[in-house]
């Protein structure tokens, strides 16, 4: 008896992802003829959008990584693309996914990072606490405080866990400097395409509107690549410099730290165009604090001396003064000269007048939303510290300069006398220099809370605060490379 073959009639997996695209090709052709293009585009990506989603909610490191890659690039398309919600809230969804995804990442029975509970973390709670209460300042709107308390409070939060969760071993933290690393090659690049190509259209527009009395000065033009700002830019180029440096210095894989010195040198160029003279500041304090970490005599002699000549450089000599670049930054270092730095002077001067009143500020938002008759109308705050003080008082001030040295002084005590092995020394270390530097910056510059460097800055504070569990596991050997 001749028996049945089943498979031969069958309609498989094949068959039926054929039907699918035939069917979808036609829809998608009914669409452009009846609706138009941009219909059909929607449609027509809508399948791959929906893979993106599930292969992200799969991927929590991916996500992580999705989620800085916006942030360092949400300002620069900003440009040139309408976003149907604001930059904050995009961010803010995409931490929200970030979240999503570890959730269904841990119910499948996937292990996660812990989430280490430290003094700094309870610290960066309290601030986070302080900052969510100013909404109860009479002087302050709930729409001012909205858009400023997630960037100033809550970020330096989660961004903590998000960093303890997904980064929680040395080969996801090696990835995150090798992304942040090819993220500040394409900004130096673009940068350098602003000034020997030139500006597209949509960047002389911002320039000429937006950013013309800052950007425009007598030596040329301050690039600011696809950063918010020339001064964002260049400082974040000055972090990515006193980093990856020390990176490149502790790292023995040639292709790791062939990346790092390609960072180190396209980043240094960007900041000498961004013509930030503050900037400058970064790698001078950053390679200083490096000094202080740092127990080998050979990197203290060459450091130190690296540090005079630079200072020797541009204070002592005219050499490169041919450049407007090498200029401008050689007058970052007489102040009194410095009509800028002066204008600053006597903008915090004319807030003392006033803020003697306000022990907690003036409402967090409010001095960017200040109306014409308000007592800070016109003064613009040019620098994080004097922002958090304006903002948040005299109090706030105090207790964001006590969890700035917070995290400096666990990064130097770690990095002296807990950390033993050399992989978590090296960037427990960088970390802490490179965070020392643009705290500097913090001062001279409204920089610390822009994106993307205060999402760096957070990131690099929870990578502080997770060295010495990794150092732990690294030693007891329930963590191998």
């Amino acid at each position: 008896m001749m028996q049945y073959d089943h498979t031969k009639s069958m309609i498989t997996s094949r068959h039926l992802l054929l039907l699918f695209l035939i069917l979808g090709g036609l829809v998608g052709t009914c669409i452009f003829i009846f609706a138009g293009v941009s219909s059909a585009l929607v449609f027509y990506m809508l399948p791959v959008f929906l893979l993106v989603i599930i292969v992200l909610l799969s991927s929590p490191i991916s996500c992580f990584f999705l989620l800085y890659s916006v942030s360092y690039l949400v300002m620069g398309f900003g440009r040139y693309i309408t976003f149907p919600l604001p930059v904050g809230v995009i961010l803010d969804l995409l931490i929200l996914f970030n979240f999503l995804s570890l959730a269904l990442h841990f119910i499948r029975g996937n292990p996660l990072g812990k989430v280490y509970f430290n003094s700094f973390l309870l610290i960066s709670i309290l601030w986070m606490l302080y900052c969510m209460l100013e909404i109860i300042n009479p002087m302050s709107s709930f729409a001012n405080w909205i858009t400023t308390v997630r960037s100033i409070g809550m970020h330096i939060v989660l961004f903590q866990l998000l960093v303890f969760i997904s980064l929680d071993n040395i080969p996801k933290l090696r990835l995150f400097f090798k992304v942040w690393g090819i993220l500040v090659l394409l900004g130096a690049l673009k940068a350098i395409g602003q000034k020997y190509i030139g500006l597209d259209r949509f960047e002389t527009a911002w320039l000429y509107t937006f950013g013309a009395h800052t950007h425009v000065i007598y030596s040329g033009i301050r690039y600011f690549s696809f950063f918010s700002d020339a001064a964002n830019f260049g400082c974040h180029m000055g972090l990515a410099v006193v980093v990856f440096t020390i990176l490149a210095i502790y790292e023995k894989q040639a292709k790791r730290r062939f990346l790092y010195i390609a960072v180190v040198a396209f980043a240094a160029y960007g900041l000498m165009i961004s013509g930030t003279r503050a900037a400058i500041a970064v790698p001078f304090a950053g390679f200083a604090f490096f000094i202080i970490l740092v127990k080998e005599w050979k990197w203290v002699i060459f450091g130190l001396s690296l540090l005079i000549m630079a200072f020797a450089f541009f204070n002592l000599t005219t050499i490169g003064n041919s450049s407007s670049d090498i200029r401008r930054m050689r007058t970052a270092f007489s102040f009194s000269k410095d009509a800028s730095f002066n204008v600053r002077l006597e903008n915090q001067k004319k807030m003392r007048t006033f803020m003697g009143d306000h022990p907690f500020g003036i409402g967090l938002g409010g001095s960017k939303h200040a109306n014409e008759g308000d007592a800070i109308h016109g003064i613009a705050t040019d620098s994080s510290f004097v922002f958090i003080w304006v903002e948040t008082g005299i109090v706030g001030l105090i207790c964001y300069i006590i969890l700035c040295l917070t995290i400096l002084g666990y990064g130097t005590y770690y990095v002296l006398f807990r950390l033993k092995d050399r992989r978590v020394k090296s960037i427990a270390m960088a970390s802490t220099a490179g965070l020392a530097g643009i705290m500097v910056a913090g001062y001279a510059n409204e920089v610390l809370h822009q994106m993307p460097t205060g999402q760096t800055v957070y990131i690099l504070m929870g990578v502080i605060m997770l060295s010495p569990y990794l150092d732990k596991k690294l030693r007891d050997g329930s963590e191998t490379l």
